[in-house]
């Protein structure tokens, strides 16, 4: 199993128990260099958790199937129809369907993965571990607050974002750039150096809560710098199981 996929596993599985308690407190007098630093890195972890719905939001996070529609540079015209369901533990399925296109099913399983029923691995496999990850990104920055790294400020559409940065593996890192005036993640980025530089962006917007979580139905979507197109979703559920099968080739 790829480095990768096990620490992803690690940290899904870890997620939703590990929440950090409410209150960030203030930085001990005396405390050693950077001790500032952590304590507003927590209180924007604790501001990103409750913006997305508090802690049985995220736990309610574990389980997601979306419905929606997808738009594609390979598939110019008419948009396609997208279904992903995702499961905490790194299982990750998605049907992307073109007009006169055969129907396109990646499915995660941990630290596997396959394409059109072929198993894969480099940058297809990459990018499914990536894209389960941002599917739980609030739980991920909350379990695992003492590993994240701060990247400072970004500036997008006129917001500045504050990025947090995970790395789920050596040389795979998740970043979130989050909004500290609502604790929104409105960018994501994904990067892997490992078998030749891959950068996958994805920013969010049109926010909306269903059943007490906050979902953002429309994703921009970039991969190594150029466009590839939207998503925008059309339905959300929070299912309290989801059939293993779902989960298979």
């Amino acid at each position: 199993m790829p480095t990768a996929a096990l620490a992803l596993a690690a940290l899904v599985l870890a997620a939703a128990p590990s929440l950090p308690a409410a209150g960030a407190p203030a930085a001990p007098v005396g405390a050693q260099p950077g001790a500032e630093a952590r304590a507003e890195v927590h209180a924007l972890v604790e501001r990103c958790v409750a913006a997305y719905g508090g802690k049985k939001a995220v736990v309610r996070l574990a389980r997601v199937r979306e419905e929606g529609t997808v738009t594609s540079l390979l598939h110019p015209g008419q948009p396609g129809r997208i279904t992903r369901v995702y499961q905490r533990s790194g299982k990750l399925r998605v049907e992307i369907a073109f007009p006169g296109a055969p129907v396109e099913v990646r499915v995660l399983d941990g630290g596997r993965g396959w394409r059109f029923g072929e198993e894969v691995g480099g940058p297809f496999l990459m990018s499914m571990i990536l894209q389960a990850s941002r599917l739980d990104l609030p739980a991920l920055l909350a379990a695992w607050e003492n590993k994240l790294e701060d990247r400072g400020a970004w500036e997008a559409d006129g917001a500045t974002l504050r990025v947090l940065a995970l790395e789920v593996a050596p040389g795979v890192v998740v970043e979130a750039g989050i909004d500290p005036a609502t604790g929104r993640i409105l960018r994501s980025r994904g990067a892997s150096r490992g078998g030749g530089p891959v950068e996958f962006v994805t920013t969010y917007s049109d926010f909306r809560t269903v059943d007490g979580v906050l979902v953002a139905f429309h994703e921009g979507n970039w991969a190594n710098g150029q466009t590839t197109g939207e998503t925008v979703l059309e339905k959300v559920e929070l299912p309290a199981r989801i059939d293993p099968a779902a989960f298979r080739p």
